[in-house]
């Protein structure tokens, strides 16, 4: 009886709403990436990976307009470490 009742209560337990991420988050990603790969947080073998990740974020704020092109290739050689964007509170 006691395994039917647990079942029970798990089945009735609120599901949790759907993660929704912004263009503003996946900004504030590329920018994080950025700063901490100045500051030489990563290890030498994860380098690939994350810049692998870096790159695909880049793509895609660029694809979907929160980056201009040219923004792109300035993104990456920026003196402060923060990426540049044309996205206004999305």
């Amino acid at each position: 009886m006691d395994e039917n009742q647990t079942v029970e209560q798990t089945a009735e337990q609120p599901v949790a709403p759907a993660a929704n991420l912004s263009i503003q988050d996946l900004l504030l990603v590329a920018q994080t990436i950025q700063v901490v790969a100045q500051r030489g947080v990563f290890r030498a073998e994860e380098m690939s990976n994350i810049g692998a990740l870096y790159d695909r974020i880049i793509a895609f704020l660029t694809a979907s307009g929160a980056l201009k092109p040219a923004e792109e290739a300035t993104a990456e050689g920026q003196e402060d470490g923060t990426v540049a964007t044309d996205a206004q509170g999305e």
